[in-house]
Parts: C-alpha cells; sequence; structure tokens
C-alpha cells in the first residue's frame, strides 16, 4: 500500500511539472485530494471516484479564478508602463500620419483628375 502510495504521488508531481497554468495544476491537486477523501470517507471505488471529479471540478474552477486575477493584474501592470503608453502613442502618431497620407494623396488624384479633364 505504501509503494502505491508513494508512486501515484511522485506520478502526480510529475504530471503538475507539466501543467501551464493555475487551472491545470488545480485540476489535478483537487482531483488527488478528493479521491483521498473520497476514500477515506466512503471506503470504496466509487466514493474514490466521485471524490475525485468534484476535487478536480473544484481545483479547477479555484484555479482557474486565480488564472484571471492573475491576467488582469498583468494587464494592469502593462497599461500603466511607460514602454506601454509609449508604444500607444507611436501607435496613434502612425495611424494619424497614414490617414494624413491616403489625404494628401486623394488630393493629389483629385487634382489630376481634373486637369485630365480640362484637355
Amino acid at each position: 500500500m505504501r509503494i502505491l502510495i508513494l508512486s501515484t504521488l511522485s506520478v502526480s508531481v510529475g504530471f503538475l511539472a507539466a501543467c501551464d497554468n493555475s487551472a491545470q495544476s488545480g485540476t489535478l491537486i483537487g482531483a488527488g485530494g478528493g479521491a483521498l477523501a473520497g476514500q477515506a470517507i466512503g471506503h470504496n471505488t466509487e466514493s474514490t471516484l466521485i471524490g475525485a471529479g468534484v476535487g478536480a471540478l473544484g481545483g479547477y474552477i479555484v484555479g482557474n479564478e486565480m488564472d484571471k486575477k492573475r491576467n488582469r493584474e498583468q494587464a494592469a501592470a502593462r497599461s500603466n508602463s511607460p514602454v506601454y503608453q509609449q508604444n500607444q502613442r507611436t501607435d496613434q502618431l502612425q495611424a494619424e500620419n497614414e490617414r494624413l497620407r491616403a489625404e494628401i494623396e486623394n488630393e493629389r488624384l483629385r487634382g489630376q483628375l481634373e486637369n485630365e479633364r480640362d484637355y
């Protein structure tokens, strides 16, 4: 029994290392914790599987909320950074420059068409 627990624990740690975000990690941790709780409470396979399912769902929900919070904080930090603000201003200036170039080109073409009509 001890070997089974240790091997399960080592495999779980390996799976956690492959997780990209808190939602995935939370799902694995929740499933493992739920399975252990289900087995401790019900002492049968059905209780273990129910515990694993409920734990996985709970772990996913908590991990997903943690990911959302981290993304909001990172977005806020980026929007307050001088580099982001400078890039935003550069984008605005480039857009204005393109608009003015198009306007000048339209005026040039309009003048060219008027000259062709006069001939």
